[in-house]
């Protein structure tokens, strides 16, 4: 890690006064997401191109006789590469011994090993595990070795080292530890395979016994060598822990050797990986500070008290159907301070926790706002907020959504739909509150008619705000269908966007009409090759949560502006699907031209595809569903990002960057004809490359489309900004931070 020494005492004392709430759901955040902290972790370490760990967990001896008929699951470092499961690789940890068959090979790097060293620095103790390697290839079994007399242990050691400065002190250790496996009961012969079943209290013991293992070193073995879920005490793992508040302030001065807690606490397959993780991040960092070039601050409890205590400006906040949190995000870019939000979808919640930590977890509320007393809840974390901002859920609005409900029940209506009455609980909050100013947003369908009605929600939400008038006290409201593309984000989104000024602070009888006016801040079209300038272009199949590595070339005046690629060396959430059905594959890579739809395919062509559109698209006069196979065009914006990409990515396949955006036939490739990536995805929806959205691979697709772009919160923000008064008007953002019309070259 790097950045400035804290200033609010020690990790344990920092975490020791923060409330208990904040504590505990943070650790369940951690917890429930620790793969992706180990990716982080591990990915962190490959970036900076810093030796490798040894120790893989999926080469303990005891692991590898386990699964001798199993592929097992791929190396870690192999994990967080773009190439995807490349378990078949040569170990890119380059542990000599990654081949081990005998758990008495890592209790033999122990004795002949630094002695007083954490079991952390252990992992990057190379020599005596090249010297143990060295002698069982030169010497075979320890059967063999434990025949040498003194003398030839000597000389054989010492020939085997790549250093030749072996103690006599050390050699001597391997000898007692070669009588001690000798003479135990626990196994027959000179070897610890097959240790006998006993409690792991029992491991412990008997290699305390031997010369030159302590405690902490033996526990370190149980956990490497005989692949036991322990988790050895460490006191540089420990500081660690404590900042990432999975271990108690308390518990890191246990002198037992070992965290049952955090065993209990995680999954068995966990235990390992982590340990590792973390042993190679506090033995290359300071764990006691963290900024901004820190890879995991977001996982940082102690990051986040130190963001909580800094002192915020700017009109408070509070946004309703928050989900992700791209409306908070861009606000706070604004310079706004958001204090308080609630979302009904679990993963929404975590993943706008971890990437807000300057607001407490408890502030960020999961559950349903038809259950909950929004005003009391929100009075006692922002009594008087400024802005009341959100979405209420809108797939009863949007087209899928009105086609996939009118598809199972002929009697359905928009009407009916409890969802779509869900903005009341807005309004209700708008009335006990009475925020200087409210904003909405929303789907299209807000401002269509209904069905065969001349009903449109929009008038039920402004007669609702207009009715709130109270001794003068009401607001001036309007709205407006805002495609986004206008506002300089590359996609063709278009939106209700619903703005509100409570009446003491209007200063004309036009001056919501007009402030809407004035976001259209640019009159660029952003592009899809501006958007997704500078990631990683993956084939069908590639990436994962993490990667260790970010696109090359030059970035786009869109991503720059917008500093999108700042805040992070790493590439999250960047997953290819592998589209394993050979009809999609044939469409991706013959049938699809850039531009074309499924309706194309079947109509609009010779006819050599068509019987690959296995779908209704309608007829030649009348297209229908024309968007379930669609192939983007790089010079265009995308269309608009929708949750429904969760399902599949057929309506938004990427055309070879290699092929038809930059001409390359040394490097084009058909595998990169495929579905967009969810950070593709959060890209062309203007999330910064640093956002990292939690839970299953579907889900971060669903978090991506019903988010509010940030840039739009931004500009959105910044206009709001006069309504408030003078003491914080010093601190608006300028005209300049806008984002421009100026285009860039491509990627």
């Amino acid at each position: 890690m790097s950045g400035p020494a804290t200033s609010c005492g020690s990790p344990s004392e920092q975490v020791r006064s923060a409330p208990e709430a904040e504590r505990r759901l943070h650790k369940q955040i951690l917890l429930d997401n620790i793969d992706f902290l180990i990716d982080t972790l591990t990915a962190e370490h490959v970036r900076r191109q810093q030796h490798p760990p040894a120790g893989c967990p999926r080469a303990t001896p005891e692991n590898i006789a386990r699964n001798q008929s199993k592929t097992g699951d791929p190396c870690q470092y192999h994990a967080i590469q773009r190439r995807g499961n490349e378990s078949d690789k040569e170990c890119p940890c380059g542990d000599p011994l990654v081949d081990s068959d005998d758990p008495l090979d890592t209790v033999a790097t122990v004795v002949l090993g630094k002695q007083a060293i954490s079991p952390s620095e252990r992992f990057f103790d190379r020599v005596p595990r090249r010297t143990v390697a060295n002698l069982r290839e030169s010497h075979g079994t320890w059967e063999n070795i434990a025949t040498l007399d003194q003398e030839d242990l000597h000389e054989a050691v010492r020939a085997a080292s790549p250093r030749k400065g072996v103690s006599t002190k050390r050699i001597e250790c391997l000898q007692s530890l070669l009588e001690a496996v000798t003479e135990t009961h626990y196994t027959e012969g000179t070897t610890l395979r097959g240790f006998s079943r006993v409690q792991y209290s029992t491991y412990v013991k008997f290699l305390q016994t031997i010369p030159g293992v302590e405690e902490q070193d033996a526990w370190w073995i149980v956990q490497t060598a005989f692949d036991k879920p322990v988790w050895p005490a460490d006191p540089l793992i420990d500081e660690l822990l404590v900042s990432l508040g999975l271990l108690d302030p308390a518990s890191s001065l246990d002198s037992t050797g070992r965290h049952t807690d955090l065993e209990d606490e995680l999954i068995d397959r966990q235990i390992p990986v982590l340990y590792r993780a973390l042993a190679t991040h506090a033995v290359n960092s300071d764990a006691g500070n963290c900024g901004e070039n820190c890879e995991i601050r977001k996982f940082l409890l102690t990051y986040r008290l130190e963001e909580q205590r800094k002192e915020r400006e700017g009109p408070v906040v509070v946004d309703l159907f928050a989900g992700a949190g791209g409306l908070s995000h861009g606000l706070s870019q604004a310079g706004y301070d958001v204090r308080w939000a609630i979302d009904i979808e679990p993963d929404a919640v975590a993943t706008y926790r971890l990437n807000h930590p300057e607001i407490p977890h408890q502030n960020v509320v999961c559950g349903d706002v038809r259950e909950i007393d929004i005003a009391a809840e929100v009075r006692n974390a922002a009594p008087d907020p400024d802005v009341i901002v959100g979405g209420p859920p809108c797939q009863s609005l949007s087209q899928a959504g009105y086609r996939s409900r009118r598809a199972k029940d002929d009697d359905y209506s928009v009407l009916d739909d409890d969802r779509t009455n869900l903005y009341t609980k807005y309004v209700e909050a708008v009335d006990e509150l009475r925020p200087k100013a409210i904003v909405m947003e929303n789907v299209e369908g807000m401002v269509n008619k209904v069905g065969d009605t001349d009903v449109r929600v929009i008038d039920w939400i402004i007669e609702d705000l207009k009715a709130l008038d109270k001794n003068g006290e009401g607001y001036q409201v309007g709205f407006r269908l805002q495609d986004m593309t206008e506002l300089g984000i590359p996609q063709e989104r278009e939106r209700v966007l619903l703005i509100g000024i409570r009446n003491d602070l209007v200063v004309s009888e036009n001056e919501v009409e007009d402030l809407l006016d004035s976001l259209k801040s640019t009159d660029c079209d952003r592009t899809i090759r501006q958007g997704l300038s500078g990631l990683p272009r993956l084939r069908r199949g590639e990436g994962g949560r993490v990667l260790a590595e970010t696109g090359r070339g030059s970035k786009s005046q869109y991503v720059k502006q917008n500093r999108l690629h700042e805040g992070t060396e790493l590439c999250f959430n960047h997953q290819a699907r592998e589209h394993p059905m050979e009809k999609d594959r044939i469409l991706f890579d013959e049938g699809l031209q850039p531009g074309d739809t499924g309706w194309d395919v079947k109509y609009d062509s010779d006819g050599e595809y068509a019987e690959y559109i296995e779908y209704d698209v309608g007829t030649a006069d009348n297209p229908r569903f024309r968007d379930k196979y669609r192939k983007l065009e790089w010079s265009k914006p995308s269309p608009t990002i929708v949750a429904h990409l969760a399902k599949d990515a057929n309506g938004f396949v990427l055309p070879d960057y290699y092929e038809h955006a930059r001409p390359d036939r040394e490097h084009a490739d058909p595998r990169r004809n495929r579905g967009i990536t969810p950070r593709e995805a959060a890209r062309l929806q203007s999330f910064p490359d640093h956002y990292i959205f939690l839970g299953p691979f579907t889900s971060w697709f669903r978090q991506i489309g019903n988010a509010v772009p940030p840039v739009a919160g931004k500009i959105i923000g910044t206009a709001l900004w006069a309504v408030f008064s003078d003491e914080i008007d010093e601190t608006a953002p300028t005209a300049e931070q806008h984002p421009a019309a100026e285009i860039a070259s491509d990627d």
